[in-house]
């Protein structure tokens, strides 16, 4: 029976993949966490857990050494700089101190692709997709030189029963102020239910090793999700949308944005300012005339803003070579589900004992009850 690791498994998606693989048969689950504190909601639902830091090589050993899958849902916190460097040495652990026939599960972002926003005629990448792309390649660069075979899984938006974005959008849809484009976009959303069926596909090694984007098959607009959430709630969507929206050219949006970076400059905004005392004073008028009156439409503008969609819901498509999914996600959503409540007498179990170490089914003693 394999035995799957998850790193990072307090975190919010990846204690939701744990929930649902511990109700799968055919594999033995390992989640792991810094500390117990972190593990407790995983107890607390009668899944036993490691504790350590993996970014520690001393303790990564005995974390991972007897794990066939390594799935990485860690996140680290701190500037890119830091990012990056807590990154790169859990990447280094886990492909050292793995089992040497380990298959390395790494999950990155959708945010290696750059500005995500529209009309954008250059997608430069924000500090955290740079260094979320630099540990991709510290991932690659680890495949090769251990031999062990590596998926780069690249996440959209993860939404799910645990997930902060799926409450938002509930809460959104019971308050009725759920408000779409005009236009459909591509939500690049994905399910923890289609990052559960992925994981199977790779246990089963259905799906070469490689660099893939993982959304909803097929992709969903964001209709379709918050359509999806409704049912889940069992009422009816009632959407409202923004007007038409202006459609203009990548290179016009460019040079929007170039002036309006020149215009917010002051030194450029001082050079203006004095060179208006020397122009023909009529032109001088109308061109004070025109600033007031800019001035004064911008001011009443602002007291009457239009509630506009959030702007996440008008990013562009991302993906260039997607993962390739054995089933629909929404076949796959609908023959999941978080399990329910655990019987109190099957919470708190026994930690998951160190690599290398012998283990019983997990009981609920007093002195594990005492530790959570």
């Amino acid at each position: 029976m394999p035995r799957v690791a998850i790193v990072g498994a307090n975190g919010q998606v990846g204690a939701e993949l744990c929930l649902l693989l511990a109700a799968r048969r055919g594999i033995e689950l390992v989640p792991i966490c810094r500390t117990r504190s972190g593990s407790a909601f995983l107890r607390w639902h009668g899944i036993p857990c490691r504790h350590g830091r993996v970014a520690d090589e001393s303790d990564a050993s005995r974390l991972l050494a007897d794990c066939d899958f390594v799935v990485n849902s860690s996140l680290a916190s701190g500037t890119p700089a830091e990012i990056r460097g807590i990154e790169d040495q859990i990447v280094r652990n886990i492909f050292a101190h793995s089992k040497g026939s380990a298959t390395i599960i790494h999950f990155s972002t959708q945010s290696v692709y750059g500005d995500p926003r529209p009309y954008r005629l250059i997608r430069w990448r924000n500090p955290y997709g740079q260094a979320k792309l630099g540990t991709e390649a510290q991932v690659r660069a680890r495949s090769r030189e251990t031999k062990k075979p590596a998926f780069i899984l690249r996440l959209g938006h993860v939404c799910g029963a645990l997930q902060e974005i799926t409450l938002s959008i509930r809460d959104s849809i019971l308050s009725d102020a759920v408000l779409l484009p005009h236009d459909d976009h591509s939500s690049n959303t994905v399910y923890t239910g289609a990052i559960i069926q992925a994981l199977d596909q790779i246990i089963r090694a259905a799906v070469p090793p490689g660099t893939y984007d993982l959304m909803n098959t097929p992709a969903w607009t964001w209709r379709d999700v918050y359509q999806y959430e409704a049912e889940n709630l069992g009422v009816p969507l009632a959407a409202r949308r923004n007007g038409p929206e202006h459609r203009r050219s990548r290179f016009a949006a460019i040079a929007n944005q170039l002036a309006a970076t020149i215009a917010a400059n002051q030194s450029v905004r001082d050079m203006f300012a004095k060179a208006f005392p020397r122009v023909p004073a009529d032109l001088n008028a109308r061109a004070m005339a025109w600033w007031y009156s800019r001035r004064a439409r911008s001011e009443i503008a602002a007291l009457t803003v239009a509630p506009a969609a959030p702007s996440h819901l008008s990013w562009v498509a991302n993906g260039v070579r997607f993962f390739p999914a054995d089933h629909p996600t929404i076949d796959v959503l609908r023959s999941i589900s978080i399990p329910g409540d655990v019987p109190p007498t099957n919470r708190w179990p026994d930690d998951f004992p160190d690599a290398g170490a012998s283990f019983a089914a997990p009981t609920a003693t007093a002195a594990s009850v005492a530790g959570a």
